[in-house]
């Protein structure tokens, strides 16, 4: 199942108008993986658009593309603004584009936006879905995941006969966490490691309590998935993706920060070998789990050791 990342950026995008940090002058310098845009995802083969931050139109004819449906994960304006894009493509096409919203979000997204406008002049054609239950689009199976948040927030689940997907793009620590395994997994980017940040996080910063660390992160999906992707890039972090790619690294190149752009190849989901591997590695990593639960530096190193045998006899 493929998957185009067409918006990499956290709350604001890089460059930002009139900001002269180190970030947007190299995006207005250099361009390229540089540049971040508002978080979407595009799925070829439900054509299905996740999300319309602000700059949807300019992703959509960036890539020469034109969704028949849109789906949204919530209703921050980083990934709702953009919505009069569905009056673009609705024109363009001569059809209502089909709008797939979990029932919690649409009154907050109707309160906020001119969704109902869209609805009236037949831009969109509403599918209003139960939460945490799969609608079929094209042989796909797209399931919204609840998060347990203030307001509703949702991540998507896609899923064939032979593969299994899941983006999470924002809020990620409100959300259960799935069972893998999966062929690819897009999520919004943790806290990166403290020595390589350029300013001084303190302990009481608020962002302890909202993002995993990269290394919960890792530790939370390894296991769970072939290839990691973090995307809602967050201008705040101050770094440059050459340097996101370094921390990357660190866990292996299962791992990679997103960029605008970046394509997600069809991954099969595992043959029953494969399977049957996975299922023996996540029993030794549970009873290496509880044998040294007390000496957590010896568990980091066991669990370091099972890993690596894991990759060498894939």
């Amino acid at each position: 199942m493929r998957a185009i990342v067409l918006g990499s950026a956290g709350s604001q995008p890089i460059p930002m108008a009139g900001c002269g940090c180190r970030l947007c002058t190299l995006a207005r310098r250099e361009g390229g993986r540089a540049v971040r845009t508002g978080p979407s995802l595009y799925l070829p083969e439900a054509d299905l658009l996740i999300d319309t931050p602000e700059e949807a139109n300019l992703q959509l004819t960036g890539h020469d593309l034109a969704p028949r449906r849109v789906a949204w994960t919530h209703a921050h304006p980083d990934h709702a603004a953009g919505m009069r894009v569905v009056q673009f493509l609705a024109r363009s096409a001569g059809r209502p584009v089909e709008g797939w919203i979990p029932r919690p979000l649409y009154p907050v997204l109707a309160a906020r936006y001119p969704l109902d406008y869209l609805v009236d002049a037949g831009y969109l054609e509403l599918r209003l879905v139960p939460p945490d239950r799969p609608f079929e689009l094209e042989g796909v199976r797209v399931t919204p995941l609840a998060h347990d948040h203030d307001e509703p927030v949702f991540a998507f689940l896609f899923e064939t006969d032979a593969a299994r997907n899941l983006y999470a793009p924002d809020h990620v620590r409100s959300l259960p966490v799935p069972e893998g395994p999966f062929g690819w997994v897009v999520v919004q980017m943790p806290i990166p490691p403290l020595e390589a940040l350029p300013f001084e996080l303190p302990p009481e910063h608020e962002a302890w309590k909202n993002f995993y660390t990269f290394d919960q992160a890792v530790t939370l999906w390894r296991g769970r998935t072939r290839r990691l992707v973090f995307t809602h890039i967050y201008e705040r972090a101050g770094m440059t993706p050459d340097e996101l790619d370094a921390v990357a690294a660190r866990a292996g190149d299962w791992v990679a920060f997103a960029y605008d752009g970046m394509e997600l190849a069809a991954d099969a989901k595992p043959h029953a070998d494969e399977a049957a591997r996975l299922d023996a590695f996540r029993r030794e990593q549970a009873r290496i789990e509880a044998a040294y639960a007390d000496d957590p530096k010896r568990m980091r190193a066991e669990l370091r050791r099972l890993w690596d045998r894991y990759k060498s006899s894939g």
